[in-house]
């Protein structure tokens, strides 16, 4: 399995295609809740450790490695769990 594959198994969108077709609205938006809260979270602790507030690049830094953990979780949940 080359990196590519690797990528678009683990980090693409396969999981909230599936998720969108269970037809569980619910849920759907529970994720939605669940990513914002992650997101919110995550920013905390960063002021938390680092004593000040992100600056634009650092906060979009932030939100680019959330999102990576956060479509590996639905990927493993909806696509590749056993």
């Amino acid at each position: 399995m080359g990196a590519l594959e690797f990528v678009k198994k683990w980090f693409g969108f396969n999981g909230w295609k599936e998720l969108s077709t269970s037809k569980r609205v619910g849920t759907q938006i529970l994720y939605r809740v669940a990513f914002v809260a992650g997101l919110a979270v995550f920013i905390m602790l960063y002021v938390f450790v680092a004593g000040e507030d992100p600056q634009l690049p650092g906060l979009c830094g932030l939100a680019a490695i959330w999102f990576l953990i956060f479509q590996f979780f639905v990927n493993l949940i909806f696509v590749n769990s056993s």
